[in-house]
Order: structure tokens, then sequence, then C-alpha cells
């Protein structure tokens, strides 16, 4: 089969596909965002990203941000789950969110504000400006102390000799999370996450490669099921989690309780209230529960706000499986009551013969 073509106007650096594969979006050179119908090929409509994009002014930037068209453009771009919203980055420090079917910018982020990276500064040094521009081109950016190194004819970047260079700020990839609440980027300060939970907890202190899950098993088999326990929440993973809890014997849910940090409570109360919902051990997830209450609710009393939903989360839980228990034991007593009554007639029956 022969294939099909879109035609662009100017170069293509990234694209992507849409989830359910009937639209496809391509970013140019010149900053726009295309989106075409996979079906007959029909473009649907453009989003210009230029103004959206700009800013930052590097060294080697003859002109300033505003001026500077040559990294106006998107390098990375993703679609969320649903297919709605566009996620692009690029050769900037911003990286923005576009609503397609209404083409508008819903937010831009600014990835980094180091300013020992290249292009996070939008200012020239009004010391070093004269009437017909920058007085020295050795502080010919808002940085101090930068020596500027022309580029060699051809060349993106500067002389591979030079003994000392400055590491721009980009965007090299863009992801949605399958949820559409989170989303991550990669640059060159390392990976960035960004999520609509405030309580996502992200801690690389405590995250090290000694953090497996076969880790964790072993302290389980040493009856370490504190140490258990932070490591399984670290990792985040549900089914970690809940061996963990499970395996923990019940007269020492009191001890494990209290080894937990207060920046840990909210993703444990979550993770009780989902092992919860279909467990056969209620009286011992009730345990658990009390033990948290006991143990850190002043804490948590004080910091209602963003326990809140945690709270909410579990409330419903326990609601929903004490009228459960409350149905198994209200029909067990009438039908206690009725076979009760039925020996009695039973017994009555043959007294009188």
């Amino acid at each position: 089969s022969t294939p099909e073509t879109f035609e662009s106007g100017s170069d293509v650096v990234c694209v992507a596909f849409r989830p359910d594969g009937n639209q496809i979006c391509s970013g140019t050179i010149r900053g726009l965002l295309r989106f075409w119908n996979t079906e007959d090929g029909s473009l649907i409509c453009e989003i210009d990203g230029q103004k959206d994009i700009k800013g930052g002014r590097k060294i080697n930037d003859r002109m300033t941000a505003d001026n500077n068209a040559s990294s106006r453009y998107f390098t990375s771009i993703a679609y969320s789950a649903d297919g709605t919203c566009l996620l692009a980055g690029g050769n900037s420090k911003y990286v923005c969110i576009y609503e397609i079917s209404q083409q508008i910018l819903l937010k831009k982020f600014q990835i980094s504000f180091n300013r020992s990276l290249d292009g996070v500064l939008d200012e020239l040094n009004s010391k070093n400006d004269g009437d017909r521009g920058p007085i020295d081109d050795e502080h010919d950016s808002a940085d101090e102390n930068n020596n500027y190194t022309p580029h060699l004819p051809g060349a993106k970047r500067a002389d591979d000799g030079a003994r000392k260079s400055k590491v721009e700020v980009l965007t090299m990839q863009v992801a949605f999370s399958p949820t559409g609440r989170e989303w991550s980027t990669v640059s060159g300060e390392g990976l960035h996450v960004y999520s609509l939970d405030d309580d996502m907890i992200f801690d690389p202190m405590a995250l090290t490669e000694a953090v497996t899950p076969g880790a964790v098993q072993s302290n389980i088999r040493k009856g370490k099921y504190g140490m258990a326990l932070l490591m399984s929440l670290h990792l985040n993973e549900f089914a970690l989690v809940k061996s963990v809890i499970e395996d923990t014997p019940y007269e020492s849910i009191a001890a494990v309780v209290r080894s937990v940090g207060q920046e840990h409570l909210s993703h444990l109360i979550q993770f009780l209230s989902k092992c919860m919902e279909d467990s056969p051990h209620v009286e011992y997830y009730l345990q658990w529960c009390l033990e948290l209450l006991q143990t850190h609710g002043l804490f948590m009393e004080k910091n209602r706000g963003k326990y809140l939903r945690s709270f909410r989360a579990l409330f419903r839980v326990v609601q929903s499986r004490h009228v459960d228990l409350k149905a198994i034991c209200d029909d067990n007593k009438y039908s206690l009551e009725f076979l009760e009554n039925q020996a009695n007639l039973l017994l009555g029956g043959q007294d009188d013969k």
C-alpha cells in the first residue's frame, strides 16, 4: 500500500496520535500545532504556540527574548487519556497545556527557575546597555560573569574545545498519566512530576536503591514490620502495601502505627480504605483505624483540611461495611428466633401427645 502524506508547509519536529487513533497532531518548526483527521487526512484546526512558548534569552542570542523566534517551537507533545487536552514542551523554559476543541491555552508552567541555566532570564542587564545596544558583548545577557563564545558556522553549540559552557533549559519529553491527574516532563535538571493532588508524595531522600520489593519482604520475614510498611509506602504499590498490612500481627499494629511519619498518614489512610472495601478481616482493619486515631488523631484534627479527603474515603468504607454487617446480623437474629420458636412448637406438640 502507498503511504499517505500530510502537507505541513514547514519542517515537522514532533508527532503524536490521539489515544483513540482518530486524530494526529504535528508540531512544526514555526511553533504551529496542526491537528489532522486520520480517516480523510483533512486539517481540523491549528494552534499557534509561538507566543506561548517564547521566553528566555540565551547567552548567544543577539536579540531579546520577545524578538527571537529561533527557539519558539515544540519538540515533544502528548495527548491526555481522554484526548481533550494536549501537553507540549520544547526549546524553552515553558510547558503548555492546550484544550483542543476550543484551541485555547489552559495553562503554562515554567519548569525551572535556576538562574545558572542558559535561557531562564528574560531581561538584559541594564548596566551594560547603551543607546545602541549592549556596550560589551561579554556581558550580553542578564547573567553575570558569562564569557560569550560565538557559534561555529553550521554548529548548534559552541566550540567543543571550550573549557566552560552553560546548560540550556529545555524540555526533552512530556507525558500524561493514564488518570489525567498528573503529567511529567524531562529536562536538563531531571524528571519533573506535576499533580492535581496536593497530597502526592515524592521523597527522593528515602527512596534509594535499597528500597525494593525484595527488601520489603525481607523485613517482613525478620519481623521489622514498621520498616517494611515505610518502604512499601515509598514504593507506592497497592499490592505491596496490602501484603505488609495483612502480614503485620494483631498485637504489633500499635507499634507499627507509631513508626509512621506524619507525611505518610494520608497515603496510609487511603490504602486502608481501599484494602477494607472487599476484605473479610473487618475487625483487623478497624483496629488499624483505631490505632491511627489514638496515635495521630490530635495532629490530624489540627490539620483536618489536609486529611479531609482521606477521612471521607475511610468513613465511606467503614459505613458501608457497617451497613452490610448490620443487615447480616439482623437476618441471622430473625432466623435464630424463627428456629427457636419452631423448636418450641415441636417440643410443645410432643408434650401434648
